[in-house]
């Protein structure tokens, strides 16, 4: 919580989150395509976090959709997430976002007056590099 600025708080909202663009990875544990894209965001969150230009600009996090705490951690876990896991276990946030279909990526700038989704990626993310050219560009 932390690395997004939430330290000490039990729900968490993106304006609680320090940062100005937020890639959110809405993913379920039992989504046979969603590990593929847990490398090419791990990639991702390390080279922001090497960045000194997007470093605290930019933030990787993800959403479980429909799953518990648990589940969430043995994802965590089995593949070796680098970023910050919250989980929609009753599916608030997943009917808010029009319930799309997993993998799904959404690229959120945040400023002081609004939110905005500057894009969104349905499905597996081609690489590392197609994510942060995305991130460059929506900054």
């Amino acid at each position: 919580m932390e690395y997004l600025g939430a330290r000490g708080k039990k729900t968490v909202r993106l304006d609680d989150m320090r940062g100005s663009l937020f890639i959110v990875e809405v993913f379920s544990a039992y989504c046979v395509s969603c590990p593929k894209n847990v490398p090419v965001l791990n990639a991702v969150y390390a080279s922001v976090e090497k960045d000194p230009l997007l470093r605290g600009r930019v933030k990787v996090f993800a959403i479980a959709i429909g799953n518990t705490a648990e589940e969430a951690k043995r994802y965590v876990a089995a593949h070796s997430l680098l970023f910050p896991v919250f989980t929609d276990y009753d599916f608030t946030i997943h009917d808010k976002l029009g319930r799309p279909r997993v993998p799904f990526t959404l690229y959120v700038k945040k400023t002081s007056k609004k939110k905005t989704v500057v894009g969104v990626h349905q499905g597996v993310l081609d690489s590392a590099d197609f994510v942060l050219k995305n991130v460059r560009s929506s900054l």
